[in-house]
């Protein structure tokens, strides 16, 4: 009994840092700028604004943030506060994946927290990818419910209502949770569990459905699903060995620091593999068929973090040697692999690592929105006076950063 009582205070433990760590990591970036951060992060909340008066569904997030602004909330301060609970919770629900479903040890499960919280990815994501931020929450509390294990008529239930608000918040976790779920009725259907199967392909066409009735009700038309696939021969026609030498160094630039542990923790999961499966399909892609590629396929590259996470975190826990050895070694691999989101806290100065070559998709620091701190507070101020002195119909000058200021 009182070994049972210990294991559980210290799966209280676990938890609970698995919120509070990243919650205060996340924090500190947003402490350090005056306004949200994230280059993408002003758009929110423009639309935000614009969608308050008006019925449309999609972007959902921005609607809705629209909600909250038509209650008079302030959606600076709103989306000061959110992006860290995103934050937080992805972790937290990570962790209770690893401790829950996976059955990994306190220890292990404290690895992967650390790992998830300072990894550049992930900070990437939570940076100014909001949308698929909230649809990854939804995404890794359906993984937590393991639909595939007891498919109850609660978790069925449970599961369509989180795969429709997955299927209207972002398109890349859609595709995702499509992935997982054909995948899962492969997995029924040869096992010749068909009603289950039937379950699960259910699961995998209704985010579509509710993504295309939302962009109907908002745009008045269907969305094209080949628009998805874009041509890069002519973009990078002639200079095919400068589009691969691109996408090589982006995935390093990203994830150098977990792609030599990754392999070798690599275990099967049958939410983890589909999902890293596809995204690595999307990603590669723009290599082997640049005629037919994704758009947007280092977004693809960036969402394996997740999965790629889980595996460096089990490489690292099963270092072999004394106790002592595995100690300093775990130590040390950590530092390593944690370097690179420390430094773009913003509390020292950035180091020279390699997602400096690739600052246009991982910022150096996260305490930048389309402009460095010092810089917001004037620019804001000059808003404030063109909006007082140029007429309604008024044009400005000026580059893209700037347009939803």
């Amino acid at each position: 009994m009182t070994i049972w009582r210990i294991a559980f205070k210290i799966d209280k433990v676990v938890y609970l840092l698995s919120f509070l760590i990243p919650l205060a990591v996340r924090s500190i970036p947003e402490l350090l700028s005056p306004v949200p951060i994230g280059f993408d992060t002003v758009i929110y909340l423009v639309q935000a604004k614009n969608l308050s008066s008006k019925p449309a569904i999609l972007p959902f997030f921005s609607k809705i943030l629209s909600i909250f602004y038509s209650f008079g909330v302030d959606l600076i301060v709103l989306m000061k506060i959110l992006p860290p609970l995103f934050f937080a919770t992805t972790v937290f629900l990570a962790g209770m994946y690893a401790r829950k479903r996976l059955g990994w040890s306190w220890r292990n499960t404290l690895i992967l927290i650390i790992i998830m919280t300072f990894s550049a990815a992930m900070l990437r994501m939570s940076w100014d990818l909001h949308r698929q931020s909230a649809a990854t929450i939804l995404l890794l509390a359906y993984l937590c419910m393991d639909p595939w294990k007891d498919l109850t008529t609660k978790k069925v239930v449970t599961s369509f209502i989180l795969i429709m608000f997955i299927g209207l918040l972002h398109e890349l976790v859609l595709v995702t949770v499509i992935a997982i779920n054909f995948y899962l009725a492969l997995l029924a259907l040869r096992k010749k569990m068909f009603k289950r199967g039937l379950i699960f392909i259910m699961l995998a066409i209704t985010p579509v459905i509710c993504y295309e009735v939302g962009a109907y009700v908002t745009y008045s038309r269907p969305i094209d699903p080949t628009g998805v696939f874009v041509d890069l021969s002519g973009e990078w026609s002639g200079k095919y060995a400068n589009l691969v030498s691109y996408e090589v160094g982006i995935l390093v630039a990203t994830f150098w620091y977990v792609l030599p542990l990754a392999p070798l923790g690599y275990f099967y999961d049958r939410y983890f593999t589909p999902w890293m499966l596809v995204m690595l399909v999307g990603f590669l892609s723009q290599i082997l068929t640049p005629f037919f590629a994704v758009r947007l396929g280092d977004r693809w590259m960036l969402y394996m973090a997740i999965p790629l996470m889980f595996y460096a975190s089990n490489a690292i826990s099963r270092l072999n040697g004394s106790r002592r050895f595995k100690s300093v070694a775990i130590i040390f691999a950590l530092i390593i692999v944690c370097m690179n989101g420390f430094s773009m806290l913003g509390v020292v100065q950035p180091f020279k690592l390699p997602s400096d070559l690739y600052i246009g998709f991982i910022p150096s620091a996260m305490v930048f929105s389309t402009a460095k701190p010092e810089h917001v507070t004037a620019i804001i101020s000059l808003s404030q006076v063109i909006n007082n002195v140029a007429h309604k119909n008024a044009c400005i000058v000026t580059h893209d950063p700037w347009f939803s200021y």
